[in-house]
């Protein structure tokens, strides 16, 4: 699109148009909108295509339209988190984050579906209605930014921004069959997002491409000054998803066949890893987390429950009950259990496994059989995502085909750099829907 735009083959309001017309096809079916501001993006387009002609180009992302999750403020737009608690809200000034992108040019069409606060991987929970699967439109768009997902899915945006607790930006990725991408801990501010859990949340981008995480990537400064020197295969350690709980065998089969096929060609020198007790870390996880939410909700939960949705109210009182005792303890294990895993990457440039343990359940669905094993569902769709919110680190799922008509993401992990990441995930992406690339 930026290269169509610079040519003058496209203009950014011919962007902003057919996007706009895409989701009046679309969103109808799959509810990835909850605010569409037309006006404002056509006008906001308008000043861009005058500015091109005048100044030239404002950035790399300049007349491209992108969707924001509707827990992030965007100016003058609600930011109702998918809850009756926030009917109404408006924003008064944007998130850095929308700042910073409007900066290199992006158009805010509006605001996408959220799960009830963030809060849940299944992305069927909210006020404004279920974030519904464009591959399947009985199906889970994933969560909690299954609307960003969805757009990005349903071919409305190449970009849209999400936000990432515990895989809230790679699960419906994978679910959906995009690209969801959440950066090291920290290095991309929060101010102006509702938080769930603060010392987890991170910023999460849905992207049609991983490619254009090089773009990101740059224009954000999230590289690392600790980069590999780029001669080589890039050492990937796989990390068998059984460590993490049940996984459907074919969803396993096709991420190793991804990888397989690199290995074959010297892209990537392919080892077996092993997290140490995992287990462990998704305890201390739920018990952070539930905590956090706890303490952000607690005003909203003693005045207001009433206005909750009904799984939300559900999880609310279950996180009560973690104590500020339990809350220490697990804050206290975290820095030997976060050596543990980064020990992994003293032999491994990027770990892999899979994004989820099953394809996109049914909405509604709440215990799901994997592997001829009942889990809950949330506990399934979180089980392999929630650990690297807990370590920090850089994490991205990028589409690897399909089984059963429904996509399937392959989750790799990066550490010191970036580039190993982007590189990959380019990689995975071209040779699975192209294999002569």
């Amino acid at each position: 699109m930026s290269s169509r735009l610079r040519t003058g083959a496209t203009t950014a309001t011919e962007l902003v148009e057919q996007a706009l017309a895409r989701i009046e096809a679309v969103n109808t079916e799959i509810n990835a909108f909850t605010y569409v501001d037309r006006a404002g993006a056509l006008h906001q387009a308008a000043g861009l295509d005058r500015e091109l002609h005048h100044r030239g180009v404002r950035g790399p992302l300049h007349g491209i339209p992108i969707a924001v999750k509707d827990v992030i403020d965007v100016a003058t737009m609600p930011t109702e988190c998918g809850s009756r608690h926030m009917a109404g809200n408006i924003a008064a000034a944007s998130a850095p984050i929308v700042q910073q992108l409007e900066e290199l040019g992006a158009v805010v069409l509006g605001k996408t579906v959220t799960h009830e606060f963030a809060y849940g991987p299944t992305g069927d929970c909210s006020a404004a209605g279920p974030a519904r699967n464009p591959y399947d439109l009985t199906r889970m768009a994933g969560g909690s930014s299954g609307g960003s997902a969805a757009a990005v899915a349903a071919g409305i945006v190449a970009l849209a921004l999400g936000t990432d607790t515990g895989g809230s930006s790679r699960i419906p990725a994978a679910l959906c069959g995009t690209t969801g991408f959440k950066p090291r801990y920290g290095q991309i501010g929060t101010d102006g997002v509702f938080p769930l859990a603060p010392s987890l949340d991170h910023i999460g981008f849905l992207l049609a491409d991983p490619a254009d995480l090089e773009l990101i990537s740059r224009e954000l400064g999230l590289e690392s000054s600790e980069t590999p020197d780029g001669n080589g295969p890039i050492t990937v350690g796989w990390l068998d998803p059984s460590q993490f709980g049940p996984t459907d065998p074919a969803l396993v089969e096709r991420c190793r066949t991804a990888l397989s096929r690199l290995e074959s060609d010297g892209t990537i020198r392919l080892e077996e890893a092993r997290l140490p007790r995992p287990q462990r870390l998704q305890a201390i996880f739920e018990v952070i987390q539930s905590f956090e939410v706890a303490a952000v909700h607690e005003t909203m939960v003693r005045d207001h429950i009433d206005l909750y949705q009904p799984d939300t109210v559900d999880r609310l009182l279950r996180a009560r009950q973690v104590t500020s005792n339990d809350y220490a303890a697990a804050r206290a294990e975290l820095p030997a259990a976060t050596a543990e895993v980064l020990e992994l990457f003293t032999g491994s440039d990027v770990l892999a496994t899979t994004t989820t343990p099953m394809t996109a359940p049914p909405l509604g669905q709440r215990l799901s059989t994997v592997a001829t094993e009942p889990i809950a569902t949330k506990n399934a769709l979180l089980s392999m995502t929630s650990i690297w919110n807990l370590v920090g680190t850089p994490a991205l799922s990028v589409p690897v085909g399909h089984i059963r008509q429904l996509p399937v993401g392959l989750q790799l992990v990066a550490h010191r750099s970036l580039r190993p990441l982007i590189a990959l995930g380019t990689a995975v992406t071209c040779a699975t829907h192209d294999p002569t690339c």
